[in-house]
């Protein structure tokens, strides 16, 4: 097993759930991520957008390092819209990964 694939499975274990059953019992739910369609996009620049029932998501590259005068491009690689509570179990998760990250590796300034 490769050690992206080991992430993967980490990841998608640390997502297992307990859910009410249909029927009042708890059950496991067991999360996999399916990576072989997956595209990866490098992005230095991120913004957000929402209406009443989307947040969206754009992730791009300055490439204009230096640039002198009044506009600076960014090259939008990936667009990702979602409901307002995907958005915050987002927010949540991202806290979550920041504060274990500063706990290992040190405070992000």
């Amino acid at each position: 097993m490769s050690t992206k694939e080991k992430e993967i499975i980490d990841a998608a274990q640390a997502q297992t759930t307990d859910a009410t059953a249909p029927g009042g019992g708890d059950r496991q739910v067991r999360v996999r991520f399916d990576d072989r369609q997956m595209v990866s996009h490098y992005a230095n620049v991120a913004n957000v957008g929402m209406s009443k029932d989307e947040v969206t998501l754009l992730f791009g590259t300055n490439q204009t390092w230096g640039a002198i005068g009044d506009e600076i491009v960014i090259a939008l690689s990936s667009r990702i819209i979602m409901t307002p509570s995907v958005a915050k179990n987002l927010v949540e998760t991202l806290q979550r990964v920041l504060q274990e990250y500063e706990t290992r590796i040190g405070k992000i300034a």
